[in-house]
């Protein structure tokens, strides 16, 4: 997971070096980039885009000649389960790289009826392009859906699995039935090399539970824009395994494919929703014991009621607001809700350390005792001469 992007040695960079034309949204963008690479800068950024952008256009290219009838681009997932027998069974995992509803072909092609589990509000979209494909290649089979939080899903999922049906799922999502605020609170660590993640274990709880066996399979373009069918197989997990390990042993393989080929990823999102420091009970700065934030908390408002024309607050860290409601530490890589904040409010106070006085004439007495404390206690400001 040490590559670099684009081959070149990345350079470090700051979210504050880009220059007026840059909008918030490039900034959320970058730090979502930095999860994988965290010495990423705004032209890694850039590039990546640029390398989406043709890609998506060498796509729409070659799916218009199979939509065309040019069946070629399909041959090597016609081989793939004469390759791989084992996927006609157990739970098939994949994500989102690529032209993965070309993952589905194969089965159909086959005459299987594959299981597709997702979320509810995945299933519209989907389901239509894998129609379309059904419709346009004249298969006879069908895909059944499953969908992650309607009645007695769990029911049904275990009777296709005991079975022995495929069962397709794109474990990226990373949603499950209680959504990503579940997944940031319930969901496992896991660590990429810019953050920690949170991820969903259900699946691989199942699998434990189940005993049945878990594959590895997905779609990607290769340089000439040939489909590659790529997967691993008859990993069934031991009934002792720790469904927190399995998990993480399959984001590996998820995570050593995005990294190969970050321009054909479509789920990036997920890195922003799930990321740790948006947990529950993770925005306490440890650096603060416990039994001094009293006496800290008491030694502010004596600054501020007895010593407010001599006691500046100083930003000790690079501190944004950004869209959303999100108070930015970027120098230590933490995120809080901003409880209001703007990012104005900071403009001056990042220019020159400003009194609790001049604070309070320009937002009002109570702003800081609020915001200025709260600054305090996340490690982003002190107070000082």
């Amino acid at each position: 997971m040490n590559k670099a992007l684009n081959n070149r040695p990345s350079r470090s960079g700051t979210l504050r070096s880009s220059g007026p034309d840059r909008r918030p949204a490039d900034s959320w963008d970058l730090w979502t980039l930095r999860a994988l690479w965290p010495d990423a800068d705004f032209e890694d950024l850039d590039d990546l885009r640029e390398r989406k952008i043709a890609m998506l256009a060498r796509e729409r290219e070659a799916l218009a000649g199979l939509w065309a009838g040019d069946r070629m681009l399909l041959a090597p997932g016609r081989r793939f389960l004469s390759e791989h027998p084992a996927l006609q069974s157990g739970l098939v995992l994949s994500f989102h790289q690529g032209p993965f509803p070309l993952l589905v072909e194969p089965y159909l092609d086959a005459g299987l009826d594959p299981v597709i589990l997702l979320n509810p509000s995945a299933r519209e979209g989907f389901q239509e392009k894998v129609e379309k494909l059904r419709s346009i290649l004249g298969h006879q089979g069908k895909v059944r859906w499953i969908c992650v939080g309607e009645k007695g899903f769990i029911r049904k999922l275990i009777k296709v699995l005991r079975e022995d049906a495929p069962v397709i799922a794109f474990i990226d999502g990373n949603s499950g039935e209680s959504g990503m605020d579940g997944t940031r609170r319930d969901g496992a660590l896991y660590s990429l090399p810019g953050r920690d993640i949170k991820v969903r274990t259900g699946l691989a709880r199942l699998a434990c539970r189940l005993q049945c066996p878990v594959h590895l399979a997905s779609v990607h373009w290769d340089e000439r824009m040939q489909v590659i069918w790529e997967a691993q197989t008859d990993q069934t997990p031991a009934a002792t395994a720790d469904p927190d390990e399995v998990t993480r042993r399959l984001f590996d393989w998820i995570f050593s494919q995005v990294m190969a080929r970050p321009e054909q990823w479509d789920f990036w999102v997920m890195l922003r929703e799930a990321s740790a420091c948006f947990s529950p009970g993770l925005g306490v700065d440890g650096r603060i014991p416990a039994g001094l934030r009293d006496d800290f908390i008491h030694a502010f408002h004596i600054c501020l009621e007895r010593s407010a024309a001599s006691v500046r607050l100083h930003l000790d860290r690079q501190v944004e607001v950004w869209p959303g409601g999100v108070l930015a530490n970027l120098t230590d890589d933490r995120f809080y809700p901003a409880e209001g904040l703007r990012d104005q409010d900071l403009a001056d106070m990042r220019e020159a350390p400003r009194s609790l006085e001049e604070l309070s004439e320009e937002h009002g007495f109570h702003w800081v005792k609020f915001h200025g404390l709260r600054l305090c206690l996340l490690g982003m400001a002190r107070l000082g001469a």
